[in-house]
């Protein structure tokens, strides 16, 4: 089974939709998962409560780590407890995992300054991109759960 960890930033229901939509599409594609909200202290609760807050271990139990981001500048408080995260790892323990990052927008043409931001904290810790992922599907929603079935079928 192929562990995907789901960490996303935000402030609106939106983010957490496309979240959970690629968290779907993973189980679907028979993985396991871990949803994880980047927030800053006192922030008030998006759709659902308890997703816990990201710890080195999630990192590790990963095979894939996926982020959304609300935001299209890195400098935010949430992104900078992530990094912190990642500084902390041994990047030999991080080998052969990947990850891939969203916006707002779901899968969009072209890649946030943070989207950058992430991926390259991502890479520095030994966390290796992958590229872009495609869907056919017309909605929003569907695709970001066609994403999350490519992801958690990635590994056996």
């Amino acid at each position: 089974m192929s562990h995907v960890l789901v960490v996303f930033q935000a402030d609106t229901e939106r983010t957490e939709q496309l979240a959970l939509a690629v968290g779907v599409g993973a189980v679907e594609a028979e993985a396991g998962i871990r949803l994880r909200r980047l927030r800053t202290p006192g922030a008030v609760e998006v759709g659902h409560k308890g997703y816990g807050t990201l710890r080195e271990a999630d990192l590790l139990w990963a095979e894939t780590v996926v982020v959304g981001l609300e935001g299209e500048r890195p400098g935010t408080e949430e992104l900078n407890s992530l990094v912190a995260v990642l500084s902390g790892l041994d990047s030999s323990q991080m080998k052969g995992k990947e990850c891939w990052t969203f916006s707002a927008e779901g899968i969009a043409a072209r890649k946030t300054e943070a989207q950058t931001f992430v991926e390259e904290a991502l890479l520095t810790a030994g966390i290796t991109p992958v590229p872009a992922l495609v869907s056919d599907a017309t909605d929003e929603m569907e695709r970001m759960k066609d994403v999350g079935r490519q992801l958690g079928r990635q590994r056996v």
